[in-house]
């Protein structure tokens, strides 16, 4: 992991919204996107931008709409949020040689929607997928009850909060089944027992899936955060494979 100096914040226009992102790499080298967690940004990516550039990439991680340095525009959806990310990569062009998309939480769930909606349209436009401890929620879950704003500030717009809890109690069905049409290989990276996630929905998803596999780094939910050194093994011996 990279103790050098944080990577600084560009920005990119987006339709009618303002995103911004980290980056680090080769511009020309293959595409290496990471979508960051609720309530997170680029800036929890940041320790590993070098490292995985290291690899052969050209890292890109964006904040998501309401979060970080991006607008807050008011309307939050997984939808509007998978939108974005195509709109993002479309601006921002990546080079030949196939995207590969890695998620944490949230940003999980948009990971997969968007290698839907990417290799739905471009086969082969996306090669690979790494889902951090979490999947598209699976229709009959637990129920997110909302919650009350803080009496202090975030650093993000607390409307996305319970927009995207209230979709998470009662999501689109074809969310789970589409996703486990993905054909690309996919890797899913648990956070073991003290996570707050179901680990029984990620392994049904690395089983069902054409080329999954599941491995555990049994830190918790935020696991590049906990266990980075664990992360980058594991991540950089797929992305190898």
């Amino acid at each position: 992991m990279s103790s050098a100096p944080l990577h600084p914040v560009h920005h990119v226009d987006v339709g009618h919204l303002r995103l911004a992102y980290r980056t680090a790499g080769d511009p020309d080298a293959p595409t290496l996107l990471l979508l960051h967690a609720l309530g997170e940004s680029s800036l929890s990516w940041d320790p590993l931008l070098d490292d995985l550039a290291g690899l052969g990439y050209r890292v890109l991680a964006p904040d998501a709409r309401g979060h970080g340095d991006s607008d807050r525009p008011g309307a939050y959806s997984y939808e509007l949020m998978t939108a974005d990310t195509l709109a993002f990569c479309d601006a921002m062009a990546p080079a030949p040689g196939g995207l590969t998309v890695v998620g944490h939480s949230m940003g999980a769930v948009t990971a997969a929607l968007t290698t839907m909606a990417l290799t739905a349209g471009s086969p082969g436009r996306v090669t690979r997928l790494v889902l951090e401890d979490a999947t598209p929620t699976r229709p009959g879950g637990p129920t997110f009850e909302p919650f009350d704003e803080p009496d202090h500030p975030v650093p993000f717009d607390w409307p996305l909060v319970n927009a995207l809890r209230a979709q998470r109690s009662d999501p689109d069905p074809a969310w789970w089944d589409d996703s486990l049409r993905i054909d690309v290989p996919v890797l899913v990276v648990a956070g073991g027992p003290t996570s707050s996630v179901d680990q029984a929905d990620l392994k049904d998803f690395a089983a069902g899936v054409a080329d999954g596999r599941l491995v555990e780094i049994p830190a918790g939910h935020m696991v590049h955060d906990e266990a980075p050194a664990e992360f980058l093994a594991v991540v950089g011996g797929f992305l190898r494979g």
